[in-house]
């Protein structure tokens, strides 16, 4: 071996070892959870409030049920936007919230009750939510906090492996279904989560079915798509109507506008990005409407007969809409 092999080689070594330290440095610096931060009194004066494991019928005071869905906040809206989509919609029974409701792990939702939703019909209504990407803590094994099943005790009445995380709930006309995207880890997961959801859709009795997700099944963005996600849901949810999603930080549509049942009725896919962080979308080739920018919300109303969905600005401009009919 010559001179200058070997000190390529030693060179390589060194190279090699200094990139790990940093490596292993960064990944410190970058990736270690802060501890949640201590508040003076844990006694707040507002809670998130939830839906109790076998609710039917929940919450519908009226023939019309109107909820708000929102996308990817990364506790971006302030508590004026919040007073502000509550003043646009005040009609609203309840709302949805299809992950990323805060921008890491750490989990600052006492912060969120405390100042964002304090005081707003947000802080009071019953609220339907799906984890995010962002609320799972990072490393090779990828789990929620204790801190989001103590902020979010949603129903217990998913898969034994996603409990509490995925789940429907059971409305008069409808039967609104979340998906836990993130909690898959091998392909059994998904096989179990395939089978539950269709089991979830094939067993409704409400004429509707609405399914919330955090990654979608069609991504707006080159680079987004999850194969996994993409190969266990996309035959498992064609018996729904309208199926939300986020991650994209874009709002998009897949699928009519306007649909009856004497049309060939498919799922129409909704991406919805509420947070002001948006990003421009750039595979345009399985959508049918996308829209950048944001913050977007959506207004989703259900009768017997119809279901309606206004995707719009904060300032009340709607910028989407789709109305679907049944007999």
């Amino acid at each position: 071996m010559s001179k200058r092999t070997i000190i390529w080689l030693l060179l390589a070594v060194i190279i090699l070892t200094a990139g790990t330290i940093l490596c292993a440095r960064r990944w410190d610096v970058w990736f270690v959870t802060p501890a949640e931060p201590e508040w003076r009194s844990d006694t707040l004066s507002t809670r998130f409030v939830t839906f109790n494991d076998h609710t039917t019928y929940s919450c519908q005071y009226t023939d019309t049920l109107t909820m708000v869905v929102l996308g990817d906040v990364h506790n971006t809206l302030t508590h004026s936007d919040y007073l502000r989509i509550a003043q646009l919609c005040p009609d609203m029974q309840c709302y949805a919230q299809l992950g990323d409701f805060v921008e890491r792990e750490q989990f600052y939702y006492k912060q969120l009750l405390k100042y964002h939703l304090r005081g707003t019909p947000f802080d009071s209504l019953p609220v339907m939510v799906c984890p995010g990407n962002h609320e799972y803590t990072k490393g090779v094994k990828r789990q929620l906090p204790d801190s989001w099943y103590e902020s979010f005790p949603m129903p217990r009445n998913g898969p034994n492996d996603a409990l509490g995380t995925t789940y429907y709930v059971d409305f008069r006309d409808l039967r609104f279904i979340a998906i836990d995207t993130e909690s898959p880890h091998i392909l059994s997961d998904y096989t179990r989560l395939n089978a539950w959801v269709k089991g979830a859709i094939s067993s409704a009795c409400q004429p509707w079915v609405v399914v919330m997700m955090h990654r979608p099944v069609f991504a707006s963005r080159k680079g987004r798509v999850n194969p996994s996600v993409w190969l266990s849901m996309v035959n498992a949810l064609t018996g729904a109507d309208v199926i939300f999603s986020g991650h994209d930080h874009t709002y998009a549509r897949r699928g009519n506008a306007l649909q009856t049942e004497h049309e060939t009725h498919t799922p129409v896919l909704i991406g919805v990005s509420s947070t002001t962080r948006a990003r421009t979308p750039k595979d345009r080739s399985h959508m049918d409407t996308i829209v950048a920018g944001g913050p977007f919300y959506e207004r989703l109303q259900v009768t017997r007969h119809a279901l309606t969905v206004h995707s719009c600005e904060l300032d009340g401009n709607c910028i989407d809409s789709i109305r679907l009919y049944k007999k």
